[in-house]
């Protein structure tokens, strides 16, 4: 055995690797926050002519949609939900949930995602044609919500090639049918209202292009929030940089009619669709804001700008206040879901001999 073997072995072993780590990642962070000091004039000037002082414009009333799914597993069956909740101002002014018990799927939490998405997207729509006003932020990317629904799509388009499908798509189906024959996504994409904030922002493009030494731990959120003075954003830019003929390829099914031209026009509103980066304070970082073509021009966007900043209304909250709300609301799903299924379990108990229900309702590993 080696004398490094030797060392690493037994109760402190565990705890060495940690401190080992932490100092490890510390100094990958010095190094990089060296770099973004050293390199923010080299950067700014590289992209000076994509910085814009930022226009200002009237506020709107803003409204935030959120989703969020959870599951509890039991031995022999899931308990899923999933629930879309919207927020204007401080108040909430629509919600969805859909609760359902599922056998044991392989990639849930995937459909479960794809799922979340079109329930908020269906949501949003809702909202749409109820107001003839304000601002929409839907919480989250237009481009990671295309991804999760892309692969809903392709497992749904997988289960429905033989005769007999699974039975409990049945529960879904209606969503997904409704979906798509209201045209709720086309309706997002067109409306002059909506804008999309994701929090996680994970594009790396201007990275890549202008730092590439720093591609594997900064975005560029990081770097537009190192690089833009407070009241300045870039030049919006396409969604889809690149040309890609089909960006919703799931789709293989008959059971969803009409899809072709239905998938045409979302992909038309995807190409209108454009990306800036925007700081309001110097408190604060660079928000990522996707919006659609109509709203980049001078005035419009100034109003977009004035009701984001507006809306940031808790320094220690860096996000709008209505999108931290809805949020918030969706993140108690789990603890509902869970005094859902020991509900179930408990009311089951009396009917039933307590063995079988645990069987088949209990933990399908040991509690912790």
């Amino acid at each position: 055995m080696s004398e490094f073997a030797r060392d690493n072995l037994g109760t402190a072993a565990l705890p060495a690797a940690v401190l080992a780590a932490i100092g490890a990642c510390a100094e990958a962070c010095r190094s990089t926050l060296h770099e973004l000091e050293g390199d923010r004039e080299r950067l700014r000037a590289a992209l000076d002519r994509r910085i814009k002082k930022a226009p200002d414009g009237p506020a709107r009333r803003l409204c935030a949609v959120d989703g969020a799914h959870a599951t509890v597993p039991a031995a022999g069956a899931t308990f899923a939900a999933i629930a879309a909740a919207a927020v204007e101002e401080a108040t909430l002014t629509d919600q969805d949930v859909l609760v359902r018990l599922l056998p044991p799927v392989e990639e849930l939490e995937s459909i479960l995602g794809g799922l979340r998405c079109v329930l908020e997207l269906r949501l949003l729509a809702r909202r749409i044609r109820a107001t003839t006003s304000g601002l929409f932020v839907l919480d989250g990317s237009f481009y990671s919500m295309l991804a999760e629904i892309n692969r809903l799509l392709v497992r749904f388009a997988q289960d429905h090639r033989p005769p007999r499908p699974p039975v409990w798509w049945d529960t879904f189906r209606p969503l997904l049918e409704g979906f798509f024959a209201d045209e709720d996504w086309r309706l997002v994409l067109e409306c002059r209202r909506v804008v999309a904030h994701p929090k996680s922002a994970t594009a790396a493009d201007d990275v890549l292009e202008l730092a590439p030494h720093l591609s594997g731990t900064v975005t560029d959120r990081t770097l537009w929030t190192s690089v833009l003075n407070p009241g300045e954003h870039s030049l919006p830019v396409p969604l889809i940089r690149k040309d890609r003929p089909h960006l919703l390829t799931g789709y293989r099914s008959p059971a969803l009619a009409d899809f072709r031209e239905r998938r045409t026009a979302i992909e038309r509103g995807y190409g209108q669709l454009y990306v800036l980066y925007y700081r309001p304070d110097g408190s604060g970082p660079a928000y990522r804001l996707e919006l659609p073509a109509a709203l980049i021009a001078r005035e419009p966007l100034g109003a977009v700008l004035a009701t984001f900043r507006g809306a940031l209304r808790v320094t220690s909250i860096q996000e709008p206040l209505p999108q931290f709300l809805a949020d918030a609301i969706c993140r108690q799903l789990g603890h509902a879901l869970a005094a859902t299924a020991e509900g179930a379990r408990t009311t089951l108990q009396s009917e039933f001999d307590l063995g079988l229900v645990q069987r088949y309702l209990g933990p399908y590993r040991t509690p912790r």
